[in-house]
């Protein structure tokens, strides 16, 4: 009865624990914790209803910004400015289960001519 309890009570931490990995928030941007990538533009496109999502010509990442958190990001203006274009993206580091090969990568700032297109940088 005693091993019972001890085994029921493991999973439960370790179910706790699992899930407060896998629904972990990105991390707040900033420079020690963001990596850079340069490319072309390929694609624009939105996902859901707050999502932008960039895709770059060559990289298999898709490379998003939640349009929520931005001002005077619209998905028209854009979709029809940037493919073609070269730009700078600079992605948080972070890993997540959900995403575990890591094709998905969070904007933390945007440039596109050494203009800075989109930051939210601390």
């Amino acid at each position: 009865m005693f091993n019972k309890k001890i085994v029921i009570a493991s999973l439960f931490f370790g179910l706790l624990t699992s899930l407060a990995i896998v629904f972990r928030p990105v991390p707040v941007a900033s420079v020690e914790n963001t990596l850079k990538t340069i490319g072309t533009v390929d694609q624009v496109f939105e996902a859901g209803e707050q999502d932008l999502i960039f895709k770059l010509k060559g990289d298999d990442h898709l490379f998003y910004v939640d349009t929520e958190s931005t001002d005077g990001l619209n998905l028209a203006s854009l979709k029809a400015k940037l493919p073609g274009k070269n730009v700078e993206i600079y992605y948080v580091k972070y890993w997540s289960p959900l995403d575990s090969f890591s094709k998905l990568k969070h904007i933390a700032k945007m440039d596109l001519n050494s203009t800075t297109l989109y930051s939210n940088l601390e």
